[in-house]
């Protein structure tokens, strides 16, 4: 009993000497560095660079949640490999428990909400992409104390808007996307999406830690919710132009340059995924030269055939799902054309049953309405 205390105490001594993460700007540096690369999709540069701070903080949270991104970013989709999943769910756990073990620690308590914040979070990403909707708003309850307390933060320090921004945001569209949750999510603080935007975009312009994670939900959000096609251009181009390695942030810019109708960048973009052998690049180039197909050049034949093929390749919850709705809208609006109303009709359905993009919902209940 002697020797626990003993090591608990030397646990927490460690964990209080090197607990000033947010504050260490040497090593807060480094960090962007190493997710700079990580992001680039240059993993032995990124781990490289990443370790020499986790050898800085051995004990801290910040270990743990740098051990899960890169995990996360070295295999994607992670959601598709369960034993790599199940090791970024404990990395996340383990960041969990180092920062619950600062976080009655007045002068740590700041910091350690950050990473509790961060690590609730991704848990209930991950759960909602494997449809484990009531665990997704449970994570998200166990954050809620955390979330009020970096509320008070979050003027101090721009790190903590990207999770305010997201709570505000998600607690209002979550409910209306999921109804099933809503008996756990009531008893949540009420959330405001304007206002979640908006700390967004100042999370994007400010914080530092934080900014490519903003960067990349704005780009997602205004694209699937918003259907601000414009603004998610914007972002998509920074995020395509600093990490040109990134083929998931390349795919959400050629989707954006689709939809703003800047066909012939996203066509020459999207020759570059024909070479990838990852589903997720396999299924989003069909899609996006299908899409190409029918509306450049009214090769309706082309794109139905690509059209086709995508929807035999299995989607991805995080990636590649909406692609999928947007196959079938495609190939229901060739079949209008073809004047066969039946099948249009049936693919409508389809597409119905899967999407959750606004503006591809909307198109197809509006079209649907005219063919019944």
């Amino acid at each position: 009993m002697k020797s626990k205390i003993i090591l608990f105490i030397i646990t927490v001594f460690q964990l209080q000497t090197n607990a000033q993460f947010l504050e260490d700007e040497k090593n807060k540096d480094i960090t962007i560095k190493g997710l700079d690369f990580l992001y680039n999709q240059q993993f032995d540069e990124a781990n490289e660079v990443l370790n020499s701070v986790k050898i800085a903080y051995p004990q801290h949270p910040v270990k743990f949640l740098l051990n899960a991104i890169e995990l996360q970013w070295e295999n994607v989709p992670i959601d598709k490999n369960p034993e790599v999943l199940k090791k970024y769910i404990s990395e996340l756990n383990k960041c969990i428990l180092a920062s619950k073990s600062i976080y009655n620690i007045p002068k740590y308590k700041k910091e350690a909400a950050f990473f509790l914040l961060a690590a609730h979070g991704f848990i209930a990403l991950s759960k909602n992409y494997q449809k484990e909707y009531f665990d997704a708003a449970s994570e998200a309850k166990k954050a809620h104390n955390f979330f009020n307390e970096g509320k008070k933060y979050k003027n101090e320090n721009p790190e903590f808007l990207f999770a305010s921004g997201l709570y505000n945001f998600y607690r209002v569209q979550y409910p209306e996307s999921h109804p099933m949750v809503k008996p756990i999510i009531m008893f949540f603080e009420d959330g405001n999406k304007k206002l979640g935007l908006q700390e967004l975009e100042n999370s994007f312009k400010k914080s530092i830690f934080s900014r490519t994670e903003a960067a990349l939900y704005l780009i997602n959000i205004n694209i699937k919710y918003e259907s601000n096609f414009k603004k998610s251009l914007a972002y998509s181009n920074i995020l395509n132009n600093k990490y040109p390695n990134n083929y998931i942030f390349k795919i959400k810019h050629i989707e954006s340059l689709l939809l703003n109708n800047e066909y012939e960048e996203a066509v020459k973009l999207n020759e570059q995924l024909k070479s990838r052998k990852d589903k997720v690049s396999q299924l989003s180039n069909l899609v996006f030269e299908a899409y190409a197909d029918e509306h450049i050049g009214k090769n309706l034949q082309s794109a139905f055939i690509n059209y086709a093929k995508a929807l035999k390749i299995p989607h991805d919850d995080r990636y590649t799902k909406e692609y999928h709705g947007m196959a079938y809208l495609g190939m229901a609006r060739i079949f209008v054309k073809q004047k066969e109303i039946a099948k249009a009709r049936a693919f409508y359905k389809e597409c119905l049953k899967i999407a959750e993009y606004e503006w591809v919902v909307n198109s197809a209940k509006t079209e649907l309405k005219k063919i019944s």
